[in-house]
């Protein structure tokens, strides 16, 4: 993602644009993590310890970061309004 100055060149309706666009790569990716998490716990429960249940965990740093750029995409709205 662009860093903030970059925002600072775009326009509102880009920036609704792409505030909307992460919003929901971030919700379609918590879904995936979730579902993720509980084949993982299932397949736990059924054959024991297995990787399925880490790999959900290599993906939460991804959530943070759509999280982090949301917040400044939000910031450079509000500054302009």
């Amino acid at each position: 993602m662009k860093d903030q100055s970059d925002l600072s060149t775009l326009t509102l309706t880009e920036l609704h644009k792409r505030a909307k666009s992460t919003k929901l790569a971030s919700g379609l990716l918590i879904g995936i993590i979730i579902v993720q998490f509980i084949t993982g716990i299932f397949l736990t429960i059924k054959q024991g310890f297995s990787i399925f249940i880490i790999i959900p965990v290599a993906f939460l740093p991804m959530v943070a970061v759509n999280y982090s750029n949301l917040k400044k995409i939000k910031e450079e709205i509000a500054k302009r309004k």
